[in-house]
Parts: C-alpha cells; structure tokens; sequence
C-alpha cells in the first residue's frame, strides 16, 4: 500500500480511494495505531503521505470482491518489476470475469 500511496502523492492524485482486503491493515490506517506495532514506521509513512492528499478514502472490501485484484497481484509476482501489458486478458482472470458478468452471490458470516 506504501509504494501506490507514495505514488498518488508524487503525481499530486487530488482524490484517492484506497481499498484492502486487509482488515487489519486498513484499522491501522484509520485508527491510531500503537507505537510498538511491528510495522508502526511504516503505517506512520502511510498515514503522513495521505495527508497530503486532499480527498481520501480508506476502506475495507472482502476478498471475494477483489478476485481479479489478487489474481494480477499473484501474476505479477512471476513478471520482472515494471508496466505489463497484455493485448488480450490473461487466461488466469476469465473465470473471474464470468463471476463478476453472471453477478455471483457469496455468503459470508461476518462477526463485529
């Protein structure tokens, strides 16, 4: 999350929605978080660079919602650093797509 707020921040991004499905990750964004938090140094970095920007959203989204996300994430992990572009969508994204065209429904139980 760091390196695509830091870059929102560089291109002077005047809104920014930031969505995770980190839970946890976006409690510490949002809340003040505790200085002996094993990555305090870095929510701290997070939370100065969104301060200069003037319109942001922090907020959480379910995994289930992020399927297509995750999956470009996993595949850019077997890419070297930098732009990928593909002419046609990656085999890997078809069955997400189809979910997302057929407006699947997924049950979760979800405890405050």
């Amino acid at each position: 999350m760091y390196v695509e707020v830091k870059l929102a921040s560089e291109l002077e991004i005047k809104k920014l929605v930031v969505e995770s499905d980190s839970k946890c990750v976006i409690t510490l964004i949002q809340k003040m978080s505790p200085k002996i938090h094993g990555n305090s140094s870095l929510i701290r970095s997070i939370k100065e660079l969104l301060v200069k920007i003037e319109d942001v959203e922090v907020r959480h989204m379910y995994r289930e919602t992020n399927f297509c996300a995750d999956t470009l994430a996993k595949l850019g992990q077997e890419h070297e650093p930098g732009i990928k572009f593909w002419e046609q969508q990656p085999p890997c994204l078809f069955h997400h797509h189809l979910v997302d065209a057929s407006r699947m429904k997924f049950s979760r139980i979800v405890v405050q």
